[in-house]
């Protein structure tokens, strides 16, 4: 088995991919919750574009420890931060996220979750305070969360929207109230984030579902179980009831460590339906130990509307009976419970006799759970029921080993331990007696669960987070093992803390021309024929818009600059003719434009040529522009009468760069043998000298005639003059064939003339044929081409060259791609042959 997997790897791994615009790359990275659970936080970075999941703290770590990596990315770029839910390690490093560091995004969660999160921030900010550990650090304090909480923005579940171009739409998550998954929208990819979440019914939320009509292209879901399955439902509630009941009947009491909102809540409604079917328990009192516990309960009874059928339900009951009866009682809904104590303070719990007690926190850290664990572990007759997910390196995982002694951390609860051995000996250690068990009821998904609700989704790339190493590595082996009976192979990453993933998305780039350029584009014949169009390509949120530059300011809200670039030379041996010569050498044909004032009617320059002659009727400004040239269409040269050259022209890549070759052809002219033999001209001495120009420079305004003598030159270069012959007779466009005459009734005398039709239609075709050949080499001629095309034979090859379009016939495949390569080239070495 590994050696197939070797060679199938190492057979992958020789397909060459096409090179991926870093643009189109998704890049991911976990700043926390990478191949753990506690302090998620996790970095969706696409097209420029930020987005923030959670940012949460490590339950089983103090101070800075505890937060995400912060530092392996700069925060100042996070366009949008999206808080799942209100649980400590997805959301408690949100105050410092905010009041600590550069980030300037907006934060978005659920009306339920804001609610709750102010409340239970708080609490966690004073339990800190007065933690017995004297290394306990705060990273922010009461007022900081206070001070950043109207920051943050609440949103309803099935609402989509767009912040900076990018499209958020929350979910039910179903794991506590208010959870939330988000649907995110980046330049047409949708990343799905499950955040925690369940798909399991229970009394008072509604399960997670996979959005509809949306196709996923991203998941990135949490593995905190792994391939593990939960026992059935209504077999947990058994079992839990049985091992509470079990406790009390020995006399014992009953902890259950809970976050204060959340699963606790479940728990309650179960407790209290029990103990109103059992009045045999109804003697034992249920406890809900929380700070929060008031508070907790005015935000369950102001959002039942967030909740499932079933509290919506007993919500319409008990307000029912609370009309009939006249009362108050039961106005609370089903959150007003019968058999259940709020104990905001523990000073207030007089502990005698059996109980059970909902407290927080749920890992046994700190807190009233912490302190009752340290007061009943010693004894064999109370218990501890875990019912919630424990976080490795919390006391809650430690006590699930059933350990011998337990480290008491609470400074009020030391007088019935003993001192550890060695370095341990300044820790107090209390012996633990009492039993401990766990039911889980954490609302998240199991193995089965998750990977049912992955296939639905059947997105291409799949990213797990929010699992220990060993739970997600077997979730990551399942998934990838159910890709072998699957055509299109899904991609799943388990990316750990502050590793970067990216992961490359192709996509087509569409733009829609608008303006002056729509109105000229003409619907495409055919998708093999498309039409070049040239424009500003406008890119606004995603959306790229073609336009011309002067509807810059009326679709897109630009303003167009043009920069105009000057350059003075003086040249004082060359003269405006040689100037002329030398540019039309470099550039082929130039322009002349017309100036304000001839200096004669022949337009020479007397002042320049030597002659010594000087203008009577007219003075010569110092100044004044003798002549004026257009080179390339983009460069205007200016020549003066005081030997100043003047270039201008419109500034930009292109334009620059043939300024620049202007310029070197000006200097290399004003330092050439032909310039210093004319300024010496100029000079009165007994030698007799005389330099003239030729009447034409070859290499500007050549005739048609020229243009072809070059490119046959080229050609009989490359394939022998005995090879090369120009073609005499044009290519001619098919005709259609003529329509077959009907016959009629009289058909005799039709049949009888016959051979004089067949020999007049003969001679009727050449006639048709002849003109048609005149009429397109009177064409050709017309364009500026003297010959239709130029025959090349090698041995038995021949191909074909039809100049218009130079377009090359040929029969051998091999020697065609050679003929065309030698062409292309001549046209480039030759200059523009026609037109």
């Amino acid at each position: 088995m590994a050696s197939k997997r070797k060679a199938a790897a190492m057979a992958s791994a020789t397909v060459t991919e096409e090179p991926v615009d870093p643009s189109d790359e998704l890049m991911f990275l976990c700043l926390g919750g990478g191949n753990e659970v506690g302090r998620s936080c996790h970095i969706i970075q696409y097209k420029g574009k930020t987005v923030m999941l959670d940012a949460g703290q490590h339950p089983a770590y103090d101070g800075l420890a505890a937060l995400p990596f912060f530092d392996d990315f700069d925060l100042s770029t996070v366009d949008v931060l999206l808080i799942s839910h209100f649980h400590i390690d997805h959301a408690a490093s949100l105050p410092y996220v905010l009041a600590k560091t550069n980030f300037r995004g907006r934060v978005f969660m659920t009306h339920p979750t804001k609610a709750i999160y102010k409340w239970l921030i708080q609490d966690s900010v004073r339990v800190g305070n007065t933690s017995s550990n004297p290394t306990t650090q705060l990273v922010y304090t009461e007022q900081d969360h206070l001070n950043t909480f109207p920051q943050i923005e609440a949103i309803d579940y099935h609402t989509t929207h767009t912040i900076s171009g990018i499209r958020v739409t929350p979910y039910p998550a179903g794991h506590v109230l208010g959870a939330a998954m988000f649907l995110i929208e980046i330049a047409g990819l949708n990343i799905f984030f499950t955040g925690d979440y369940s798909r399991e019914q229970d009394r008072h939320l509604v399960s997670a579902q996979v959005p509809r009509g949306v196709k996923i292209d991203v998941l990135i879901t949490e593995s905190t179980y792994g391939i593990a399955s939960h026992v059935p439902r209504l077999e947990r509630e058994q079992a839990l009831m049985k091992s509470i009941t079990g406790i009390l009947n020995r006399g014992g009491r009953v902890l259950m460590p809970v976050f204060a909102l959340g699963r606790a809540q479940e728990l309650l409604l179960i407790l209290d339906e029990y103990w109103g079917k059992h009045a045999e328990y109804q003697k034992y009192p249920i406890y809900y130990a929380s700070n929060l516990a008031r508070k907790c309960m005015l935000v369950y009874q102001t959002y039942v509307g967030a909740m499932n059928d079933n509290i919506k339900r007993l919500f319409r009951e008990r307000m029912a009976e609370a009309e009939a009866s006249g009362d108050g009682a039961g106005k609370g809904g089903p959150w007003d419970f019968k058999f259940i104590r709020s104990l905001k303070s523990i000073d207030r719990f007089e502990d005698v006799g059996g109980c059970v007690m909902l407290a927080s926190p749920g890992m046994l850290q700190n807190g009233v759970s912490r302190e009752l664990l340290e007061r009943w572990a010693p004894s064999e007759k109370n218990g501890v029921i875990i019912t919630g997910y424990s976080v490795e390196g919390t006391m809650a995982k430690q006590i699930m080993q059933e350990p011998e002694h337990i480290q008491a951390v609470m400074s009020r609860n030391t007088g019935g331990g003993r001192r550890g051995p060695g370095r341990d000996a300044e820790k107090v250690l209390i012996p633990r007696r009492c039993t401990v068990q766990e039911y889980s009821f954490a609302a998240h998904v199991d193995g089965t669960e998750n990977r049912e609700f992955i296939e639905e989704v059947a997105a291409p790339v799949v990213i797990l987070v929010h699992g220990e190493v060993h739970n997600m590595m077997r979730l990551k082996s399942k998934l990838l093992s159910l890709n072998a009976n699957k055509t299109s192979k899904v991609k799943v990453f388990s990316p750990k803390n502050c590793e970067e993933l990216r992961i490359p998305f192709k996509t087509d780039k569409t733009a829609k021309v608008v303006g002056k350029l729509a109105s000229i584009l003409q619907p495409l014949s055919s998708p093999e024929e498309p039409q070049l169009i040239t424009g500003v390509l406008v890119q606004n949120d995603f959306k790229m818009s073609l336009m011309a530059p002067e509807d810059l300011r009326e679709f897109a809200g630009l303003t167009t600059t043009t920069i105009s670039c000057k350059q003075r030379m003086r040249l004082s041996a060359a003269g405006v003719d040689l100037i002329k010569w030398g540019l039309e050498g470099t550039f082929g044909t130039i322009e002349e434009l017309p100036i304000s004032k001839k200096l004669s009617s022949n337009g020479e320059d007397h002042d320049m040529n030597g002659s010594g002659q000087e203008v009577a009727d007219e003075e010569l400004s110092v100044d004044e522009v003798l002549a004026a040239y257009l080179v390339m269409g983009v460069i205007t040269v200016r020549h003066r009468s005081n030997g100043e050259v003047e270039i201008e022209w419109e500034g930009n890549m292109l334009n620059d760069g043939i300024a620049d070759a202007v310029m070197a052809v000006l200097l290399a002219i004003e330092s050439s043998p032909a310039a210093v033999k004319r300024s010496a001209s100029k000079n009165p001495h007994s030698h007799s000298h005389s330099f003239n120009l030729p009447v034409r420079n070859l290499h500007s305004n050549l005739s048609a005639t020229e243009r072809l003598e070059r490119l046959m030159l080229f050609l009989e270069a490359q394939f022998g003059a005995d090879n090369v012959s120009p073609i005499a007779e044009p290519k001619l466009s098919p005709v259609p064939p003529p329509q077959p005459k009907i016959k009629s009734s009289e058909g005799d005398d039709e049949e009888a003339d016959a051979s004089m039709d067949v020999s007049e239609d003969e001679e009727h075709g050449a006639t048709q044929l002849a003109q048609r050949r005149e009429a397109e080499l009177a064409r050709l001629h017309k364009l500026g081409i003297p010959v239709p095309g130029i025959n090349i034979r090698v041995d038995k090859m021949e191909a074909k060259v039809w100049l218009e379009g130079l377009e090359i016939e040929c029969g051998n495949k091999v020697f065609g791609d050679r003929v065309r390569a030698v062409v292309e080239r001549a046209v480039e070495v030759t200059a523009p042959l026609w037109g």
